[in-house]
């Protein structure tokens, strides 16, 4: 089940396994979380079963979209079918909305196992109908590289994504880190 969470309890997320699940450059730092979430641009839920938390999402509520930022198991829990799960209870929250997610593009790697982690994130999405939205690419400065997937409900309009991905960002980072990332056509 997905609980909502407030900054308080986040604080102790981000120490504990945000850090260690997120490499630095993709994940602001706490005090930048905490701006987000005291302002209601994210939410973050933790997902648990029987009591026992097994991992985590933060998302933000768009116009058209629900945009997943981050989502990930705790490493004791992973194989069991904990993503898909919360995958599933976002789509059954926001039934009326397409979902839409950053994955790392693996034609980007700097060496095969990390390609190879890249890949099975994107088959993962794939086996929940997240689907490649082939013609955009989101640009981190010279760090990452990603593409978009989405879970769609009803048809969606590349260049509406593309307005609402702005939109977002717009919203969660500062003018300097904006300036860092550029939303391509491909």
């Amino acid at each position: 089940m997905l609980r909502k969470i407030k900054f308080k309890e986040f604080k102790k997320l981000y120490r504990k396994n945000i850090i260690r699940d997120f490499p630095k450059n993709e994940r602001p730092n706490l005090e930048n979380f905490r701006k987000r979430i005291l302002t209601n641009k994210e939410e973050v839920y933790i997902f648990e079963e029987e009591g026992i938390e097994k991992g985590y999402c933060i998302i933000a509520q768009l116009e058209n979209y629900i945009f997943v930022d981050f989502l990930a198991t705790y490493k004791e829990s992973r194989g069991q079918g904990v993503g898909t799960k919360i995958i599933k209870e976002l789509i059954e929250k926001y039934p009326n909305y397409n979902i839409l997610l950053e994955v790392e593009d693996p034609k980007f790697a700097k060496d095969e196992k990390e390609k190879s982690i890249r890949e099975k994130r994107i088959k993962f999405y794939e086996k929940s109908n997240f689907k490649m939205i082939k013609e955009l690419q989101i640009k981190y400065s010279d760090l990452v590289i990603f593409k978009l997937m989405i879970f769609s409900i009803k048809e969606q309009n590349i260049q509406e994504i593309r307005e609402e991905i702005k939109n977002f960002y717009s919203k969660i980072q500062n003018k300097k880190t904006l300036r860092k990332i550029e939303i391509k056509d491909i």
